[in-house]
């Protein structure tokens, strides 16, 4: 039986919240009477810190109310030296709370160094921040001890997002062009020592390679499509091989459980037949020792260096903050998302809500200079027209991940529109159109082989398939191939994905 009480004493103490010694919230009063003693004797000295601070920042309620005055005066171009920010406060019913002027000109007299201000300011934002993440703490304790519909997982996400943005953000401004010429100087040497002329990471894709050069750091890919065109095997094959080249991946799939990502590994990686996996025991595999194979695709792919969080319906904010946790343990070089619209949102806001995914998949692309992929869906109003090509206006919510993505393309298969009195002359190809592209040619087309039968998608071999000509086949007047390693020649396969 638990001894209650003793429990509550026990509790008590561990979070102390009873009778606990009192103790003053991290402070520095000196450097907060240091800036605006600076701010008032040098008025020149507001842009320094002008990004830098907010009211917030300061401790004292008296010292907040001084701070305030002079980011007013000077955001309208006045003078706030100790006479006229004592007078604005005065004149504004404040003249109590600063002794009617007198305690705005004390402050002159607390500077060591105006010279000093920034530093004085950088010490004021620490304090700030140490405070803010107790009241994170706190707000943390109260959520366990009264999570009311949030589960574990929520609560801790919550709590690991708002102390990650307690984080110091880089100073930024500008900067005088030959610093930033060294930098991109160093850059370039970097490049040329790529004679591949892929200097991003490497897909396993040819024909991607050349056109991307690799998936670049800080940079947003989303590849969109209807369902059944091969979303989820570009994502699953993508970190399949980037972990086996040893780039440390995280794949978030909202869709599918790791298991069935493990089923479909295991088929890409085998060319084992997904149909013959989902029912083993139901059927024989003809002799071609599918089972056989197994064991050394599990020992091929536990060297594999992904990692996969397959929990449903996240928020934008979960997202975020568990890619950082997990960076914290091992340094993420490749995210992966399948797909982005599976995250949970409010469907009153989706444009905005799909827009702060892409701006969160931003943010962590360019924080921890990584590429980042996000498998989106298409509307489904493009399968009712004559040409189902998708184009930018076809994205779910499209606007604001038309606006925030680096790189758009779209996955499709025009056999997979294929009817009885109507058939198209590319069987087996997968379409990969780049629609928007920074540092990336628009307009550019890749095609694979669908192999979807085993869940990959290989780079095409040889010429495309011509149209016939018989007027009464639809012709698209492809022409071009690419070459790849793919030695098998299966094509078509068309259940979901």
């Amino acid at each position: 039986m638990i001894d209650t009480p003793a429990e509550i004493s026990r509790m008590a103490a561990l979070y102390r919240i009873a009778d606990a010694e009192p103790r003053l919230p991290p402070q520095a009063v000196q450097a907060e009477q240091s800036v605006l003693g600076g701010l008032l004797l040098d008025p020149s000295a507001w842009p320094k810190v002008a990004d830098m601070l907010a009211e917030g920042d300061f401790y004292h309620a008296r010292h907040q109310l001084i701070f305030r005055a002079i980011r007013a005066l000077a955001e309208h171009g006045k003078p706030h030296d100790a006479v006229t920010v004592g007078d604005f406060l005065v004149s504004r019913g404040h003249g109590e709370q600063v002794g009617n002027g007198a305690d705005v000109v004390a402050l002159t007299g607390c500077v060591p160094s105006a010279a000093n201000i920034a530093a004085y300011s950088d010490l004021v934002a620490g304090k700030a921040r140490l405070r803010r993440a107790i009241e994170a703490g706190t707000a943390l304790v109260d959520a366990c001890f009264s999570p009311g519909d949030r589960d574990a997982d929520e609560v801790i996400s919550d709590a690991a997002r708002e102390l990650s943005e307690l984080q110091p953000q880089a100073q930024g401004g500008a900067r005088d062009m030959r610093e930033t010429l060294t930098e991109w100087l160093t850059q370039y040497e970097r490049l040329c020592q790529s004679h591949s002329g892929i200097t991003g990471l490497p897909t396993q894709w040819g024909r991607f390679n050349t056109i991307t050069h690799g998936l670049q750091p800080a940079t947003v890919y989303v590849i969109a499509a209807r369902p059944s065109m091969g979303k989820s095997a570009f994502a699953l094959n993508l970190a399949l091989h980037s972990g086996q080249r040893g780039t440390e991946t995280v794949l978030f799939s909202l869709e599918m459980s790791a298991a069935d990502c493990q089923t479909r590994n295991i088929a890409s990686l085998g060319d084992i037949p997904h149909d013959w996996l989902l029912a083993p025991g139901a059927s024989d595999d003809n002799g071609d020792g599918y089972a056989a194979r197994i064991p050394e695709l599990i020992r091929q792919m536990k060297s594999a260096t992904v990692r996969i969080d397959d929990t449903p319906s996240i928020t934008s904010r979960q997202f975020e903050a568990r890619t950082l946790r997990l960076h914290q343990k091992k340094k993420i070089e490749l995210l992966i998302v399948d797909h982005m619209h599976d995250f949970k949102i409010d469907p009153k806001l989706a444009r905005y809500e799909y827009g702060e995914i892409v701006q969160a998949a931003k943010r962590l692309a360019k924080q921890l200079h990584i590429p980042v992929v996000l498998m989106a869906q298409l509307n489904r109003q493009l399968s009712g027209r004559a040409d189902k090509r998708p184009t930018l206006t076809d994205l779910r919510e499209s606007g604001e991940i038309e606006q925030k993505a680096d790189v758009i393309a779209f996955l499709h298969r025009e056999d997979y529109y294929d009817t009885p009195d109507h058939k198209t002359h590319l069987h087996g190809v997968v379409e990969l159109h780049i629609a928007k592209g920074r540092n990336i040619k628009s307009g550019e087309r890749i095609y694979f082989k669908n192999r979807l039968d085993v869940m990959r998608l290989d780079d095409w071999e040889g010429p495309l398939p011509q149209a016939a000509e018989d007027s009464s086949v639809k012709s698209y007047g492809f022409g071009g191939g690419y070459k790849s390693k793919s030695k098998s020649n299966s094509i078509g396969y068309s259940s979901g994905y």
